[in-house]
């Protein structure tokens, strides 16, 4: 039996979920296809693709772009410094209620990470194929987070970790971690106690790692990997 390492971890399989339609760029509107693939989605995220941009001015590092191509509006902040999409970027489809978010981090010009992908209808955030992070409490003695993970098909393990600091005064005050072990249903609660003050934040890293069965060969497996970065200041 033999490993299956997916570099590009979990976000294709979330991808390729999505049921909105792509209308054909050719002049006949009727022909439709629906998305089927990584690279479909990849595509409508390429603003070189849209004819239709409005670039509005936000600072001296940052412009707001919507962007139009048939029925699909794609709209988000772009880093002008390093031509990068920072932030969450939006892509809806006038025919239905369906949205796609992109919360991008531009670590450099061409080291851009997809940090949460969420998917919503009519507004509503589908947890079951989103990867992403809220906040559920912040007080001055707790931040309580969780964190949802879509689940891979015919999983056999999985082991998650969430990594946090505690700043204060851009000092490291606090390092742990939180581990996870076989946790069912993708979704995971975090509590971190601690005696906040203004100014102090907690930032950090959550990984998840999941083994599971190969759908291409049953003596093969394939290894999943689902990460975001995280920042919550007070």
């Amino acid at each position: 039996m033999y490993l299956v390492i997916q570099s590009f971890m979990k976000e294709i399989i979330i991808l390729l979920l999505l049921s909105l339609s792509l209308i054909s760029c050719s002049k006949k509107h009727e022909i439709v296809k629906e998305i089927n693939s990584f690279s479909d989605v990849n595509e409508l995220f390429q603003l070189k693709n849209y004819k239709t941009q409005i670039k509005m001015y936000v600072n001296d590092s940052t412009d707001h772009v919507t962007a139009q191509w048939d029925d699909f509006i794609l709209t988000g902040n772009l880093d002008t410094k390093m031509n990068a999409k920072t932030g969450i970027w939006s892509l809806k489809n006038k025919i239905n209620t369906k949205e796609i978010q992109i919360d991008y981090i531009a670590f450099d010009k061409n080291d851009v990470f997809k940090n949460q992908i969420i998917f919503k209808e009519h507004n509503k955030i589908d947890s079951s194929v989103s990867k992403f992070f809220i906040i559920k409490n912040k007080t001055e003695n707790e931040l309580a987070m969780k964190f949802f993970s879509p689940s891979m098909r015919d999983e056999i393990s999985k082991r998650a970790k969430i990594i946090y600091t505690i700043h204060q005064n851009r000092k490291e005050i606090k390092t742990d971690s939180i581990v996870y072990d076989n946790l069912k249903g993708g979704k995971y609660s975090a509590v971190i106690k601690y005696n906040f003050k203004k100014g102090d934040d907690v930032s950090g890293y959550f990984s998840e790692i999941v083994m599971a069965k190969s759908p291409m060969d049953k003596d093969s497996l394939t290894m999943g990997n689902n990460s975001m970065y995280f920042i919550e200041k007070f």
